[in-house]
């Protein structure tokens, strides 16, 4: 993570560009997705919602599993218990590390000749070394749960970080290159998402054999399944886009990607031979997924069941840094008053747009090498992914581009507040430690301390 905080200048200057999808990408009607995004009355809590702090507590321990696992290879922390996952009554279906692992804190053995199998900087997946797990609920055998490694200390996950370049969240993937996927990240219009967490995202949900569709396939969630969706880091980020992604997968009246499943608490005779989910998600130190649409979106999606745990010190939750055009701010106020007022005003309106725009079209240049560069990487690591079985090659999706960098917090907010130095329960010591706000034993410590009494 420390060379996630050094790559931040990068972050900074690529954070300048935006993404023109490809021309020739056919208009077609997205009525039918804002019926998805609309489904649920917002007036009205769901079923199981809420914030939980036993239900957060358990999810930020198997983050802890996935982020920690250098700190367990380490032989002068692999002793120290606040390096060791502490999940209670919950076992471990899949780890995509080691497909057949059950085991909680496991070290394999190794040799000198070989890639370390603990080292997280090696048992990734994909372009961006992702790692996840599936894990069940022993107690309540239909709960399960997604967790989603954050950043490690290796240039793939690095990237996933560093390119802050928006794309629309509908239709923003391309695989291969210049070919637009109606993949569904939110409904509402210029709704746009980061760029390297979005890749991210499609690389754990799509790869053939570790993905989360390939699982949650061979699983075959039963009915009345609670699945929550939890990270840490780049992995609160993923996961914020996995659930807006499974929220319009299930809700897909065609089932494009045949999960079977329906939302709890929507009354739909046409999937009454689907098994009921409620989708709920808990992330811990997110940095910011999308832009303001993007976050109305999810929150119109999410009621009572996505909650963001960020730290007040925590340099983390405050990238990528948003930028905003004046043309961005005033566009809907454009549409409203065209054609409205003296020449004068329309001249000075329509100049605003037009220096907007030639800005926007040097970002989009620079865009494109960076998607570009995201296909290539895609190429070299030799992905394996499920695409042809859920997207026809005739699809067109409708044409969007992408012009914000108004990045957001997504989802509901609920803070705890970091110690000057760590104070008493996390002291920083003698060493530079630009972290130490930030690491997920530390917010394990601020939950602790602060929700004492939400037992």
């Amino acid at each position: 993570m420390y060379k996630f905080i050094k790559s931040l200048p990068m972050a900074l200057l690529i954070g300048c560009t935006t993404l023109t999808l490809p021309t020739n990408a056919a208009l077609q009607d997205t009525s039918s997705l804002l019926l998805q995004r609309d489904l649920q009355n917002p007036a009205i809590s769901q079923l199981g919602g809420g914030f939980i702090i036993t239900e957060a507590k358990q999810l930020l321990e198997f983050c802890i599993e996935l982020n920690n696992q250098d700190d367990r290879n380490n032989s002068q922390k692999k002793s120290d218990p606040q390096y060791q996952a502490q999940p209670v009554g919950w076992k471990i279906v899949y780890d995509s590390r080691h497909p057949g692992n059950t085991e909680w804190n496991k070290i394999w053995p190794s040799t000198t000749s070989d890639p370390d199998p603990n080292n997280p900087e090696k048992n990734g997946f994909g372009p961006f070394n992702n790692a996840w797990l599936l894990v069940q609920s022993e107690t309540e055998p239909t709960n399960y749960a997604i967790a989603i490694r954050g950043t490690v200390g290796e240039i793939n996950s690095i990237l996933a970080d560093a390119f802050v370049t928006s794309i629309p969240a509908y239709a923003g993937i391309e695989y291969p290159k210049d070919k637009a996927l109606p993949l569904l990240f939110a409904a509402t219009p210029k709704s746009e998402v980061h760029v390297g967490f979005a890749y991210a995202a499609f690389t754990l949900l799509f790869e053939k054999d570790k993905g989360v569709l390939a699982q949650l396939h061979k699983l075959n969630l039963p009915n009345n399944t609670k699945l929550f969706i939890t990270g840490h880091s780049q992995g609160a980020a993923i996961a914020t886009l996995v659930h807006s992604f499974l929220y319009y997968a299930v809700t897909d009246p065609q089932d494009r990607y045949k999960l079977n499943l329906k939302l709890t608490g929507i009354n739909d005779k046409s999937k009454s031979n689907r098994n009921t989910v409620q989708l709920k998600s808990y992330v811990f130190a997110q940095p910011k997924p999308g832009n303001q649409q993007y976050s109305e979106d999810f929150a119109q999606i999410t009621k009572d069941v996505a909650y963001v745990i960020n730290n007040d010190r925590d340099p983390v939750p405050q990238v990528p840094l948003s930028r905003q055009t004046i043309a961005e701010v005033i566009e809907g106020v454009e549409e409203d008053n065209a054609g409205a007022g003296n020449h004068l005003r329309q001249f000075f309106s329509r100049e605003i747009t037009n220096l907007t725009n030639i800005k926007n079209n040097i970002r989009g240049k620079i865009a494109e090498k960076i998607v570009a560069l995201v296909a290539e990487k895609f190429v070299k690591k030799g992905i394996s992914l499920s695409l042809d079985e859920y997207f026809k090659n005739d699809e067109k999706p409708v044409k969007a581009i992408a012009r914000s960098l108004n990045y957001t917090l997504t989802g509901q907010l609920i803070p705890v507040f970091g110690a000057k130095k760590g104070g008493k329960d996390y002291p920083i010591g003698n060493s530079q430690d630009f972290l130490l706000q930030h690491h997920a034993t530390n917010y394990r410590r601020l939950i602790d301390n602060q929700f004492k009494n939400g037992e």
